[in-house]
């Protein structure tokens, strides 16, 4: 802001003595500082440019400008505004280096609302996230430390960034590995350090299929799961109810017989249900499934191979997480964004200006306390920024070069296609259709070599789009709505009336907390797990009433529980961040002690690995796992 208030220009020597910061170091790192600033300021759209001194021309003098945006406005419409708003809320506001809140703020001075009451999502919360973003912008490599899912420790890895995107809320990097001189898919939970730009890119961008259907074909199974008889799936009644909208299943059909040619995929999504489904006949899947669950049960079936009591004697080990740098680009982007929002809309009331930025009215007069008087002091008071609060109005002046909407960069660009991305994973109430159209409109504002639009995909289903539509639209009035749902670890269905208070985002999936009229308290729903809604008032629709049943596999008290990892296992480490760690001596397994987030989620991580983890307490635990790994859980209910 002082940069931007000169109309002469100011030197390095005069920005490090009036900015405060620089006189906390030493000369040589306010110079190294001072130009890594005037870079973090092109990135985040401003525009810079420098002229000799008429007196001494060896000494240049600095002017800026915010680079404006206007011309983008007028090419959406309102409900691609709308959609844009909620592409943004997918990102975290404490996402690492600011990204989400750099998006957001230089939307609202662009005049769109960030999308207050809307579902939020957690993109971003890797600090891997942004650094990889910036690299494929600048065309750049990067080095990191990673680990893979079968990795006993992280190893460095040398990349030429292609594409970062999102499958089912996870973040993914696709690009060109310069250690193993092939491309490579990297998942961006696993780099363990903050990515280091490296030199220039030389491998040309080679074309490729999108990154979902690179991460279906990456699995190695022991056989070919496409060729072979047909897999028989076996679902129970009103369960799974994600898979059976792919199959084409009603909520009440119990089986069907799955071509092999369109199986890939079947593994991973019996792996995350196996309490109500099953896998049966001669193909390869289903055989991969049978010994799989047959290994988990034999590990349970004894007692464990080791106690949290002599293992909490083991030496300690730190779970591996990339370091969180936090950066004032968000800050600074959002003061920014304040003033040209404020330039924009006149005399304004703190409260809905404080709505508008996700902030609080005490966090916004802290900012608005850093704008007034901020600028070129050197020049005396008529040129410093001047903020009027007055009655529960604000008001700003003297910040002209500051009062254009901000320019998106391309890495923000392509934030923005990635949370749109999660929106249609999350199956929102905007059609596929229109989602699919943005993109190719952000993806037109790109320079050539950044991340673009995924083809769609054919996720959209009438019958649940209607039913979220319904949810979203109670949460926005906050009025109750009766629903349906099928519980993860009991049989049956409930009919419950709800009041939404929340929507968050959450691997490529809805969770509404909401008041519970039936319990009486504050739930959380996950949306594929809702079979039905109706308004209140509806006359087709079903009492209200608990129609579940217990099931007779102790799946209710959920303490702590101790876990052995092996190597294949480690990504259960992401999964469940553990509240201690041991190294077993000898052994290629770490002990943690966890709190799972839920019994369901526990199993199906325990399931997924095949048995490359065991619970080793408490017993009615290893109980459980045991109990649903030897029954045929999937026909309870029918």
């Amino acid at each position: 802001m002082t940069l931007t208030s000169s109309t002469r220009g100011l030197t390095r020597e005069e920005l490090t003595e009036l900015v405060p910061g620089y006189d906390r170091m030493n000369p040589s790192s306010v110079r190294r500082q001072f130009a890594r600033d005037l870079a973090r300021l092109g990135r985040l759209g401003i525009n810079l440019q420098s002229h000799p001194d008429l007196v001494n021309p060896s000494t240049l003098r600095y002017i800026a400008s915010v680079r404006e945006g206007e011309s983008i406005t007028a090419a959406f419409d309102e409900t691609e505004r709308l959609m844009l708003a909620s592409a943004a809320s997918m990102w975290s506001a404490e996402s690492t280096g600011s990204l989400g809140a750099r998006i957001r703020a230089k939307l609202v001075s662009l005049g769109i609302s960030p999308g207050v009451g809307l579902a939020r999502g957690a993109l971003g919360s890797s600090a891997a996230t942004t650094p990889l973003l910036e690299a494929i912008e600048a065309h750049r490599s990067v080095s990191f430390s990673y680990r893979s899912s079968a990795g006993e420790r992280a190893l460095k890895r040398r990349v030429e960034p292609w594409e970062l995107n999102v499958v089912d809320g996870r973040e993914y990097l696709y690009g060109f590995d310069l250690e193993r001189e092939a491309p490579r898919l990297f998942r961006v939970s696993r780099i363990e350090s903050i990515p280091i730009e490296g030199p220039a890119a030389k491998n040309e961008h080679a074309p490729h299929p999108p990154i979902r259907e690179l991460l279906t074909g990456s699995e190695t199974l022991e056989e070919d799961p496409l060729h072979g008889d047909p897999v028989r799936l076996c679902i129970a009644p009103y369960k799974a109810l994600a898979l059976r909208r792919r199959l084409g299943l009603n909520p009440s059909e119990t089986s069907i017989d799955v071509p092999a040619e369109h199986a890939r995929g079947l593994l991973e999504s019996a792996w995350a249900e196996p309490l109500w489904v099953s896998l049966e006949g001669e193909n390869p899947l289903a055989t991969r499934w049978a010994r799989a669950r047959a290994h988990i049960a034999e590990l349970h079936a004894e007692g464990p191979t080791l106690t949290w009591e002599r293992a909490k004697n083991f030496e300690k080990v730190k779970s591996k997480r990339a370091r969180e740098v936090g950066t004032g680009d968000g800050e600074l982007t959002r003061l920014s964004a304040e003033i040209a929002y404020l330039y924009a809309h006149g005399e304004v009331k703190t409260g809905t200006m404080a709505r508008e930025f996700g902030l609080t009215e005490e966090e916004l007069d802290a900012d608005l306390d850093i704008i007034y008087n901020a600028g070129d002091y050197s020049r005396g008071y008529d040129d410093l920024v001047d903020v009027i609060r007055h009655d529960g109005y604000v008001s700003v002046s003297g910040a002209d070069t500051l009062a254009h909407p901000m320019q998106l960069t391309p890495s923000e660009t392509s934030a923005l296609l990635m949370g749109l991305e999660v929106l249609a994973e999350s199956r929102t109430t905007f059609p596929d259709e229109s989602v699919s159209k943005l993109k190719l409109k952000l993806s037109a504002m790109l320079p050539e070599g950044a991340p673009t639009a995924e083809p769609a995909s054919e996720r959209e289903d009438p019958r649940e789009a209607a039913i979220l539509e319904r949810i979203l639209r109670a949460h926005a009035s906050s009025s109750p709505v009766r629903i349906m749902y099928s519980p993860p670890t009991r049989a049956g269905v409930s009919v419950r009336d709800m009041t939404p208070l929340e929507v968050t985002s959450r691997y490529g999936a809805l969770y509404i907390r909401a008041y519970c009229h039936l319990a009486e308290a504050t739930r959380e729903f996950r949306s594929d797990r809702i079979v039905e809604s109706w308004d209140i008032g509806d006359e087709l629709a079903p009492a209200a009433g608990d129609r579940t049943t217990r099931l007779d596999i102790p799946l209710d008290e959920w303490p702590e529980v101790t876990l052995a990892i092996g190597s294949k296992a480690r990504w259960l480490l992401e999964a469940f961040e553990p509240k201690s760690l041991r190294a077993e001596p000898g052994s290629t397994r770490v002990i943690a002690r966890i709190k799972p987030s839920s019994p369901h989620a526990l199993l199906a991580a325990v399931f997924e690995t095949g048995g490359a983890a065991e619970i080793l307490d408490p017993d009615h635990i290893r109980e459980a796992v045991r109990r649903v790994a030897e029954t045929k859980v999937a026909r309870l209910g029918e």
